[in-house]
């Protein structure tokens, strides 16, 4: 359970870049005539997914987000989640 509430922490955390870049104006509008894509918290927890660890850092670039890991093993990994 404790996990859960660090995780959720650590999404929070990652997200907030991205909700202070909307301004006042709010809601969920694609911003420049783009279509919308996957969130930060969304990609960092595809790439928990795939796998298996914790995420350390996510930042965006190319198209769409470089995540950091480390593995269950203790190994870490860097995995690119496409913005689409």
């Amino acid at each position: 359970m404790q996990r859960k509430h660090f995780l959720f922490a650590c999404f929070i955390l990652l997200a907030a870049p991205a909700w202070a870049d909307r301004g006042r104006g709010g809601g969920d509008a694609p911003q420049g005539g783009q279509s919308r894509g996957i969130t930060p918290a969304q990609a960092g927890e595809m790439a928990r997914r795939q796998t298996g660890g914790r995420v350390l850092a996510v930042t965006a670039g190319d198209g769409g987000y470089r995540v950091k890991v480390l593995t269950p093993q203790g190994e870490v990994r860097y995995v690119f989640v496409p913005g689409r």
